[in-house]
């Protein structure tokens, strides 16, 4: 239980980073910079998009981790 528990913050906390968060950190990042060509300004932005989701997926997992940990417990002692 407790590592449904775990992926299914995770996926949700990505869907909500992707949604709410990734696009505007990206974009403000890759607008930040100087690029010599377009395609420069792409991959930064892809790059930070899916870093950013990435990080809200560690953050939820972990999360849904320790909200699991009685879950665990009761189990061992069944």
């Amino acid at each position: 239980m407790r590592y449904l528990l775990a992926m299914l913050l995770g996926t949700v906390s990505a869907v909500v980073a992707a949604i709410f968060v990734a696009g505007p950190v990206a974009s403000w990042l890759s607008r930040s910079l100087t690029y010599s060509s377009p395609d420069g300004q792409n991959a930064v932005e892809q790059g930070v998009f899916s870093a950013t989701m990435a990080i809200a997926m560690a953050i939820g997992w972990g999360v849904g981790w320790a909200l699991g940990r009685p879950f665990a417990k009761r189990a061992r002692l069944d």
